[in-house]
């Protein structure tokens, strides 16, 4: 197998463009899997034994503060602490595709499910893990903004 790079001006910086032949379309998922895998690891506390574990960051489903540390759920379900601030994980998470949500929660987009309106302006989401969370007023324009 060749692997050929080539630069695409029109691709947002995010976005990875990957081109096969089609007889190789039975291979995507594998591809797929492999370049997620590659992502940014992140280094979190677990909450059973206390030890350190690394966990890659596209598996966080979303983040919700617990005093000075935040609780990061993962995808599989599983919980960690993060030893960070809110505020500071808002701001170096938002290239991943991570935005927040109310006071106390920063969710990843891309596990998303559904929204819908709900009543006082606010919105509900339905993550793919089952978990429901709620679009405060304040951060309803963000939100607006991400999925325009």
């Amino acid at each position: 197998m060749n692997i050929v790079f080539k630069v695409k001006e029109q691709l947002a910086t995010e976005d990875v463009l990957v081109m096969t032949h089609p007889v190789k379309q039975k291979e995507w998922p594998q591809f797929r899997q492999a370049i997620e895998q590659s992502g940014k690891m992140l280094t979190v506390i677990n909450g059973k034994n206390n030890r350190n574990s690394q966990i890659p960051i596209n598996s966080i489903s979303s983040i919700e503060s617990e005093d000075r540390l935040c609780n990061l759920r993962l995808v599989s379900g599983e919980m960690f602490l993060y030893n960070k601030r809110l505020k500071y994980v808002e701001e170096e998470f938002a290239v991943y595709g991570f935005i927040r949500i109310n006071n106390q929660v920063i969710i990843n987009c891309k596990e998303i499910e559904q929204f819908s309106a709900t009543t006082n302006a606010r919105i509900e989401l339905l993550m793919k893990d089952g978990a429901t969370y709620f679009i405060s007023r304040h951060y309803i324009k963000t939100f607006r903004r991400v999925f325009s």
